[in-house]
């Protein structure tokens, strides 16, 4: 299974619990993002995270959003769910983000997001490295 050009989809590992319950589980859940409306907004992603969790773990009768309290969401490589497929990165060595000089602002490197073709940020050249690794760590693929 893979991606089509407008089909993107990033897999997230999950760890949560049901509310009221202090039993942590560990998922890895898919989201298409065709399903968000609102790239990049982290309470729709953790919505529809509590929603797929919900029906898919949770006993009948309990099984709503609202029993779901998520821990801990962190995106993963988007070939991680998938083992026998190559990374979407491969060709870019594994590299999701990338930094780039800028050139409309003198001393600033640009750094760019392949999955979604965006810019993530402009950074003073003494902080990029830095601000590279933080979005790398922050943001997931290695």
């Amino acid at each position: 299974m893979s991606a089509t050009a407008t089909e993107l989809l990033t897999s997230y590992r999950v760890t949560w619990e049901q509310k009221g319950i202090e039993k942590s589980h560990t998922e890895v859940c898919i989201v298409d993002d065709n399903d968000m409306t609102r790239p990049g907004d982290k309470e729709q992603l953790h919505g529809l995270l509590r929603r797929m969790l919900a029906i898919r773990h949770l006993p009948i009768g309990y099984s709503v959003p609202e029993n779901v309290v998520l821990q801990d969401v962190i995106p993963l490589c988007n070939c991680e769910p998938y083992p026998g497929e190559n990374c979407a990165w491969a060709e870019h060595k594994g590299e999701r983000f990338y930094m780039t000089t800028s050139q409309t602002f003198p001393q600033c490197e640009v750094i760019h997001d392949r999955h979604r073709n965006k810019i993530v940020g402009i950074v003073s050249i003494g902080f990029s490295v830095k601000f590279l690794t933080m979005v790398r760590e922050e943001l997931g693929h290695q």
